[in-house]
């Protein structure tokens, strides 16, 4: 859990770090007032090189201290983000909630479905499945504004299902293909994959030699669970994988995974179903 916090709060922090350093310079003209850069220089640090273990509940009490005293600082919906993910983590649903609220216009999948995972537990089902379509939506986006995927979106009778083809991927994880089931009904979403990852095919070729091809993994994943559904390094028929991604992701949505209230349920597999692809480290698929 502690992996995936910090992953969570990485991309929130260098983004407020760059802000932060880009106007450090302009520390000294800044209006006094009990809140300045200094404050969130501290808090920064907290975060980033903590003198305890850093547990969601230490980086909630350290983000709501750095709140507490600087509200209106324009690095507070950040923190908030921060702090409504550590709360949310430690199962403090109403802090989570408050946290999100206030957190201003989110577009990070990750940090949506962990909203929509509080709003699940609040028994908030409505804005939890319009938070789950955010996200979804946020992340075809950004795959469709770089450039990076041909998609295709097919209505069935149980909800959206989404057909990935990577240009480019992850050097590590090689999503090739990715299909994405959005249930109609308010439920978490679910994908089948096909990745070729580099650890993976490093151990492969210390026991095959360094001649064997690359294997190519198949996964079911939702967000309870992942399910490996075949290991090869012969080619996959596209066809054959669009039939069986299509069979079981209808299956799923129409008996999807639904977030009972009452306790913070988590996506465990949010970034093996919304993988994150950034263009400027990306490679070309062959």
């Amino acid at each position: 859990m502690r992996k995936r916090l910090l992953r969570y709060l990485g991309a929130l922090l260098v983004s407020m770090i760059c802000a932060y350093s880009g106007a450090q310079r302009y520390a000294a003209a800044e209006p006094g007032g009990s809140c300045t850069l200094t404050d969130v220089a501290a808090w920064h640090a907290a975060l980033d090189d903590p003198q305890e273990e850093a547990t969601p509940l230490y980086r909630q009490t350290v983000t709501e201290a750095f709140l507490s005293r600087c509200p209106d600082r324009p690095e507070a919906p950040g923190a908030h983000q921060v702090a409504g993910i550590a709360a949310a983590w430690v199962g403090d649903i109403e802090a989570a909630a408050a946290h999100f609220d206030r957190a201003g216009y989110v577009t990070d999948s990750e940090t949506l479905l962990m909203h929509a995972a509080v709003r699940f537990a609040k028994g908030e089902a409505d804005r939890a499945r319009a938070l789950r379509d955010e996200a979804l939506e946020h992340w075809i986006a950004r795959l469709e504004r770089q450039a990076l995927a041909d998609i295709e979106i097919e209505e069935t009778f149980a909800g959206e299902l989404i057909s990935v083809r990577f240009r480019q991927t992850d050097p590590e994880t090689q999503v090739s293909h990715l299909w994405i089931a959005r249930p109609e009904a308010a439920a978490w979403p679910a994908a089948l994959s096909v990745t070729s990852e580099r650890q993976l095919n490093a151990l492969f070729r210390l026991r095959a030699g360094e001649g064997a091809k690359a294997l190519r993994h198949v996964r079911l994943y939702r967000c309870r669970a992942r399910k490996v559904l075949a290991r090869t390094n012969e080619p996959i028929g596209d066809g054959d994988m669009n039939a069986a991604a299509r069979a079981s992701l209808i299956a799923y949505m129409a008996d999807p995974d639904v977030p009972a209230p009452g306790e913070v349920e988590a996506c465990l597999f949010d970034g093996r179903i919304l993988p994150k692809v950034s263009r400027a480290r990306s490679i070309p698929l062959q």
